[in-house]
């Protein structure tokens, strides 16, 4: 299915590049190209955490800007978090295990994944996103918790982009909010499913790069320092529940799932620009988001994909549902279900449900601005399809766009002795769009995509199957 839609966009961009190849029949030079308007690049920010951190080694090859974002340096023994190279795991290892026993955050600089997953298998440790998917991030973040943070690096023309580029003011910002709360705060009163079940937090940072060859191949004038990368960041709550063989209706696992997508449009608009080629004068704008589909699907642990099988179904959701261009929609839904049923992410550090009849409930319903966006669901099996049409004159295009959405699988596989594991990838497909016209002519659009498919992976911690007792994986 995605690789369909992938097919689908890719001749509209090809038109469209046609389109902008056969306009330009003027090949006198570019000249004069003056800005008109600003967009709202925003620079590289530095920033400071709050949080006490603990440095151990180096810190790999962002040793420079971890030391000016992590200027509350501590020991160990008084961190919140530890930071280390992959390659002092070793020489580190008394104080990174001892950390992650404590429940405090680990961070791994420059992760090799072969080393990163056989080094925390062996000591104990779990990573819940995917271990050999992180070789072209910055770092990767963990708790005991199932807390987990990867920080993907940007990429130019496939070379890494300097260090000192990497959004640490994104993490920093995750890391100060994951660590306010209290994880382990459920109420073991309430059959309120969210607010009973420990939920497993997983998020990851998109680059996001246009290739200048792309914008180069359509002859237009562009201003000499445009932007052309921007992030995205991701944010999933996974609330794991288990549903015992006495259930007549449903037995297996439920992975209740709120997701949340912050798109930085603004750090790839650059305004309005005007430059003169042989006797005529053009004015050109962009890079506006126009387009982006957002795909999640659930793979097995030999990295099967499962979307044409019926090793999962969609109970619930996905919302929110196909809308044209609403001024508000609902990312959210009631779900309700009985049975005996265990929860929590099946860690130690969990509070699973003891074994419980229900009834249980589950209630996101919330409204949130659409900002005029035309959605439409294109769910199939038990994978979660979205397209989303953004409006050309909307804020949203030039500006930092956030959709909210959730959903709930059923594995019917998964036993009460199962350690079954499963992931869940997710595929991010923006497209941006950028206009051209002639002073006193009419106006002619273009098409951008990435260079590659912005796309990550998690694995999800299994409910506890067992009452009370820690799932295996």
């Amino acid at each position: 299915m995605y690789s369909n839609l992938k097919l689908t966009w890719a001749a509209v961009i090809g038109a469209s590049f046609l389109l902008a190849g056969c306009s330009n029949d003027d090949v006198s030079p570019i000249e004069n190209i003056t800005i008109v308007e600003e967009g709202t690049v925003k620079p590289v920010q530095k920033v400071e955490s709050t949080q006490p951190t603990a440095i151990l080694g180096t810190g790999g090859s962002m040793s420079d800007v971890l030391s000016q974002t992590f200027t509350n340096i501590v020991e160990p023994a008084k961190a919140k978090q530890v930071i280390v190279a992959c390659s002092d795991l070793d020489t580190y290892e008394e104080e990174v295990v001892a950390a992650y026993k404590r429940g405090i955050v680990v961070t791994v600089v420059d992760p090799v994944g072969s080393v990163l997953e056989g080094w925390c298998e062996a000591k104990g440790m779990i990573f819940s996103g995917d271990p050999m998917a992180t070789d072209d991030s910055s770092l990767v973040s963990f708790n005991k918790k199932a807390v987990s943070m990867s920080l993907q690096k940007k990429k130019d023309k496939g070379e890494v982009i300097e260090e000192d580029e990497v959004p640490l003011v994104i993490f920093t910002g995750w890391l100060d909010a994951i660590l306010t709360p209290n994880l382990n705060g459920v109420d073991l009163k309430s059959r309120d499913i969210k607010k009973r079940v420990a939920p497993q937090s997983v998020s990851h940072v998109f680059p996001i790069s246009i290739p200048a060859e792309m914008v180069n191949e359509t002859g237009w004038g562009v201003p000499e320092n445009v932007s052309l990368n921007t992030t995205a960041e991701l944010a999933c709550e996974i609330y794991p529940i288990h549903s015992f063989a006495d259930n007549a209706s449903f037995t297996g696992d439920f992975y209740v799932v709120e997701a949340e997508l912050t798109i930085h449009n603004g750090n790839l608009y650059n305004g309005r620009w005007q430059y003169s080629q042989g006797d005529k004068l053009y004015e050109s704008s962009g890079f506006q988001l126009s387009d982006f589909g957002l795909g999640v699907s659930l793979y097995d642990r030999m990295a099967t994909g499962l979307q044409h099988s019926t090793t999962h179904i969609l109970t619930a959701g996905p919302a929110p549902v196909s809308t044209d261009a609403a001024s508000s929609l609902q990312p959210g839904f009631e779900w309700s279900f009985d049975g005996w049923i265990s929860g929590g992410n099946g860690l130690e550090s969990a509070t699973p449900i003891p074994l419980q009849k229900g009834g249980w409930t589950w209630n996101n319903l919330a409204e949130t601005a659409s900002a005029g966006l035309d959605i439409d669901t294109m769910s199939e099996g038990g994978d979660v399809l979205w397209t989303i049409a953004v409006p050309e004159d909307g804020d949203k295009a030039s500006g930092d766009l956030t959709f909210r959405c959730s959903w709930i699988w059923g594995v019917p596989q998964a036993t009460d002795d199962s350690t079954g594991r499963y992931y869940m990838q997710v595929n991010l497909s923006p497209i941006y769009s950028w206009t051209r016209r002639m002073m006193s002519g009419s106006r002619i659009e273009s098409k951008a995509l990435p260079a590659d498919v912005p796309s990550a992976r998690f694995m999800l911690i299994p409910p506890s199957r067992v009452d009370g007792q820690r799932v295996n994986i």
